[in-house]
């Protein structure tokens, strides 16, 4: 597998605005979570609840899709005393702050909508808002909790009922400084802290039994002054769970050491990739095989990355064929300068297929910082 990139590149054409735009309020923080639905309708939602707003948008493809309407929560974001409607993250900490939609699946028996969302402690959460030294406006280094919950709507996306937490780390999710609810539990105790599971996408099997989540676990050093010094690891990792068709949605399986044996909830995980920031994965069936595109954030903080902007924006791709063991990360360069942004998707271009999909060598990237304008780049891989 590591000679793929060897004999293949990527070419990406000229950057063109999507409808995923900031100037109607809708801020993407993150990659756009899509799916085609069992009529053929192609599906997405965009945006975030502490910044403008989350919207649903469908179409036939990237070509035509548009906003159809702003989505409405039958539950309340914000502060721990009634975000969530009480339902306590899994460590038993009261939750809180926002949701940052990241995955998307339509039942094709029932038509309901099932969406994934990231959420962290230290932002939206309306004065109960912690990171890893306590109380905060905003976190300090990206220190907060990650926390991957699931809700469900049964009339296209317009309402959602919060159902639960399906991903939480291993590690409880506050530290010595500072325990939120004031009990008995025991924080991270040291200066190295591993900040919960998020960051991520899905992939759907198209004909199997599974839908894969990829997140990262990121690691810094709350002893350190500068984010150059405090940033250590930002690793993907992934986990399952069954693909339903009934209108349920079952619980996730950590992949570790080896097999999918831990809990999505304060289960241990190994790492896939190292240095992998908001993993999103494809299938190819010209190559047969898996494509992930993610961002090297370590090397980006560091500075490590020649021809890199300050803004630290590039893509880097890796390839497998079971989806567990990847290939060594590959950065392509346009005029000399790393392509990419802070969050990178390959999307399919096909009418016909899932957006996870790709019938053909040709497709599209989205690109975006955060909480800004989706581009498109249309891309070909390419024989060298």
């Amino acid at each position: 597998m590591n000679d793929f990139f060897k004999k293949h590149k990527i070419e990406f054409g000229q950057g063109t605005p999507t409808v995923f735009d900031p100037n109607k309020l809708v801020n993407q923080d993150g990659t756009t979570p899509m799916y085609r639905d069992v009529d053929g309708k192609l599906w997405a939602m965009s945006g975030h609840t502490h910044a403008g707003r989350v919207a649903v948008f469908c179409g036939k493809s990237l070509d035509d899709i548009h906003e159809v309407y702003p989505i409405k929560t039958n539950f309340k974001t914000g502060n721990a005393e009634y975000a969530f409607s009480g339902i306590r993250y899994p460590e038993g900490i009261k939750p809180r702050g926002s949701i940052w939609p990241f995955g998307l699946y339509i039942c094709p028996n029932t038509h309901r909508f099932f969406c994934w969302f990231h959420n962290e402690t230290g932002w939206g959460g309306e004065g109960s808002a912690y990171d890893a030294y306590g109380p905060c406006d905003t976190p300090k280094f990206d220190t907060d909790f990650r926390h991957v919950g699931l809700m469900h709507s049964d009339d296209e996306g317009r309402t959602w009922d919060f159902d639960r937490w399906v991903m939480t780390g291993y590690e409880p999710s506050f530290t010595k400084n500072y325990n939120p609810n004031g009990d008995s539990m025991i924080g991270q105790q040291e200066d190295l802290v591993k900040f919960g599971c998020g960051d991520f996408s899905i992939y759907v099997e198209p004909d199997g039994d599974y839908i894969y989540l990829y997140y990262s676990k990121i690691s810094i050093d709350i002893s350190a002054k500068k984010v150059e010094e405090a940033w250590k690891n930002c690793d993907c990792c992934v986990a399952r769970c069954l693909k339903r068709t009934d209108g349920t949605m079952g619980d996730f399986v950590k992949y570790y050491n080896g097999s999918f044996c831990e809990a999505g909830n304060l289960g241990r995980e190994s790492v896939i990739v190292k240095d992998c920031w908001h993993p999103r994965v494809v299938y190819s069936e010209p190559l047969g095989l898996y494509i992930m595109s993610s961002k090297p954030i370590i090397a980006a903080v560091k500075n490590e990355i020649e021809g890199l902007d300050a803004q630290r924006k590039v893509a880097q791709f890796s390839v497998s064929k079971d989806m567990i063991h990847w290939s060594e990360q590959k950065i392509f360069y346009v005029d000399g300068v790393p392509f990419g942004n802070h969050y990178n998707a390959i999307i399919s271009d096909d009418e016909n297929s899932q957006p996870n999909i790709l019938k053909s060598n040709e497709f599209s990237m989205l690109c975006n910082p955060n909480g800004n304008l989706v581009t498109r780049y249309k891309s070909k891989i390419v024989e060298i």
